[in-house]
């Protein structure tokens, strides 16, 4: 093809396809049919052997770069949202001290005028009380 040295197929020992043994079982128990060792058959064992240990390496390979640029892809996102929470939480922070600043302010307005109308009232009820113990007393005198 391209000059390059044909690779071994894996060992099933590797995890990938079967054995030439084991196919020779299956055939037998499946079957009932016993396949020799030279049988032309087990070539296509070999060639799907080498194919599915083609097919582990460009599996590895892709999850491999996946790996990293999902990794590298959610660092940036990540530090993105950092950076977004950082930004949103200083501008809360500046404009929730304000909005507080300002409902105090107005609480204390509120608290003065409620002081002040207090002492109003507790004028006007000594003053009440006072008017009602003179008119009893000075009905009291009659």
């Amino acid at each position: 093809m391209s000059g390059e040295a044909p690779r071994e197929a894996p060992a099933p020992s590797e995890g990938v396809g079967l054995s030439l043994e084991e196919v020779r079982t299956m055939l037998i128990k499946e079957h009932g049919t016993s396949v020799g060792k030279d049988d032309p058959l087990l070539m296509m064992v070999t060639l799907n052997n080498a194919f599915l240990g083609e097919y582990e390496n460009l599996l590895k390979n892709h999850n491999e770069a996946l790996t990293t640029f999902l990794t590298e892809a959610g660092a940036q996102h990540l530090d993105a949202a950092r950076q977004a929470a950082e930004t949103v939480t200083k501008g809360l922070s500046a404009s929730s001290i304000g909005v507080i600043q300002e409902h105090l302010h107005g609480h204390r307005k509120a608290m003065a005028s409620f002081q002040n109308n207090m002492t109003w009232l507790a004028v006007i009820v000594a003053i009440s009380a006072t008017v009602n113990v003179a008119v009893f007393v000075y009905r009291g005198l009659l």
